[in-house]
């Protein structure tokens, strides 16, 4: 029989024992997984890049930004050339963000392809206006509103901005390894940021300094790309490293190169976030999302609006034996949406042709379902080889699935006339314009209807344009060099219009600032 003490001794190593053996099996039942290992290695990557642009208690201290960019702009797929050498844009922007009070001050001047635009955008705890100083109206921006990523976007302008947020986000800090730019290696970790969008961020393995961030999107053309937003020429500001460069490149092509001014923390008071805005009319707010319908503009003319995508439209005219659609904006999906209403539209009849406007990526996004139908591609020749692109394009859709090359009609001396005896519609290449050096319009002589791409549109809540855009002057210009009767101009982007409100509106020129 054992004594007591023994018993309690005995007890004891049993029990380590025990503990041992279970530590072990654990050891072995739950290893550090791939996940756990990839955000240990983002997070170091992380503190490096930290340490390198001021210290995390600095980025901590960051209350206030102001930056100023100023340089030259070439939109992917936006270009009035299909081809280079392009002609470039230009854009203005200052940024004032303050942190700690939650408000930001945006002014951005913006001039290219025939279009002049110059806004003032005040954000604070969630909501504001958008001062249009070409209009010169002022547009509430609801909450709801506030948190779309055209204003989500600013608050990662700077690489400060985002290594703060990955040091906020560090559960979803994961690393993609080591890569090349520029010649140099990076080391390379992703996270996602607070409005679900995942970023990659670039940090040089010699100076720790990050020299990009991606975000990825499908392009049209070459299906899954990423976008690059590019930090370059840093330098010491106080106890920070800035940079002095800022650039963007969509699919390798270059979209915007600027010199960059920053300033952190800056004295800045209430009145720095107002707008001088004397003589401004208040208008309503854009609505949050716009109802997919099919408007009937006549027997057998009908436009399919917002189903492509929101604020893009098609027109589907019916012939004796056939279908026209003019225009295919968005994507694969979002075309074969617009398929399916015309068909409920136009029942019982084949889309033979689809007509394009320009060759811009956000009119021919749906192209290839449209080609995939069976419809012949009706554009000037020199879109040819951006629609052949487009057709070729890895992408997942109906197309992909069964492979066919676009068959085309192309405008002969500018012009080409469908018509059936009854029915006549006409594509007219009103070019050039500033907006694309092609741009072909749909006329309908019978029903006195014209249908236009970036030519001219009213804001959703029907707020004044302000002086006509140089496109919009060229436009008119051609509807009275062709003598075009029309009486209501259907849109790509946004509503039927009457010729009434667009005289309205080529008269409404107020002196911009």
């Amino acid at each position: 029989m054992l004594r007591k003490g023994t018993a309690l001794l005995l007890l004891v190593a049993c029990t380590v024992h025990a503990q041992a053996v279970n530590q072990t099996n654990n050891q072995t039942n739950n290893p550090e997984t791939l996940a756990e290992r990839s955000q240990a290695t983002a997070r170091a990557v992380l503190d490096r890049a930290v340490a390198a642009i001021g210290g995390a208690e600095g980025l901590r201290s960051i209350e206030v930004v102001r930056l100023q960019l100023e340089g030259e702009t070439w939109p992917r797929l936006q270009m009035p050339t299909v081809a280079p050498p392009f002609e470039a844009g230009t854009q203005r922007e200052t940024l004032l963000l303050d942190l700690k009070n939650n408000r930001l001050k945006l002014e951005q001047r913006g001039v290219g392809a025939g279009f002049d635009g110059h806004n003032t955008v005040v954000i604070k705890s969630g909501q504001g206006a958008n001062y249009d100083n070409r209009a010169h109206t002022i547009t509430p921006i609801p909450v709801a509103q506030s948190s779309q990523q055209q204003f989500i976007q600013y608050q990662r302008r700077l690489p400060h901005l985002l290594l703060r947020q990955a040091l906020d986000r560090e559960t979803s800090l994961r690393s993609l390894g080591q890569d090349t730019y520029e010649g140099k290696p990076h080391d390379v970790f992703t996270f996602v940021m607070a409005d679900t969008q995942q970023v990659a961020v670039y940090v040089d393995a010699a100076s720790g300094l990050v020299s990009k961030y991606e975000l990825v999107f499908i392009d049209p053309f070459t299906g899954a790309e990423a976008s690059e937003i590019m930090f370059g020429n840093y330098t010491r500001a106080g106890n920070f490293q800035v940079p002095q460069t800022w650039g963007t490149r969509q699919a390798g092509d270059l979209t915007l190169r600027a010199q960059l001014q920053v300033e952190i923390n800056p004295a800045v008071t209430d009145q720095s976030f107002e707008v001088a805005a004397d003589g401004y009319q208040r208008v309503a707010a854009l609505p949050d999302t716009l109802d997919e319908k099919i408007e009937q503009l006549a027997d057998g003319v009908f436009v399919i609006q917002n189903v492509a995508g929101q604020n893009q439209n098609t027109l589907a005219v019916a012939f004796k034996d056939y279908i026209v659609a003019v225009e295919a904006p968005g994507s694969s999906a979002g075309a074969e949406e617009v398929i399916k209403r015309i068909k409920t539209a136009i029942p019982g009849k084949p889309i033979r042709y689809v007509a394009m406007t320009h060759h811009h990526g956000d009119h021919i996004g749906g192209l290839r379902a449209f080609i995939a139908e069976g419809a012949t591609v009706v554009t000037t020749e020199g879109n040819r080889e951006v629609v052949e692109r487009m057709a070729a394009a890895p992408q997942l859709d109906r197309l992909a699935k069964n492979p066919r090359k676009p068959e085309f009609l192309f405008l002969q001396r500018g012009k080409r006339v469908l018509t059936d005896g009854t029915r006549t519609l006409e594509l007219l290449d009103i070019g050039p314009n500033p907006h694309a050096r092609e741009m072909v319009v749909a006329y309908l002589p019978k029903e006195r209807v014209v249908f236009q791409g970036d030519l001219f549109f009213l804001p959703a809540n029907d707020a004044p344009v302000g002086p006509p855009q140089a496109t919009t002057v060229s436009f008119a210009q051609k509807l009275k060099d062709l003598k075009l009767g029309v009486d209501r101009i259907a849109s790509v982007h946004g509503r039927t219009t009457t010729i009434e409100e667009f005289n309205s509106a080529m008269r409404s020129a107020v002196p911009s600032t």
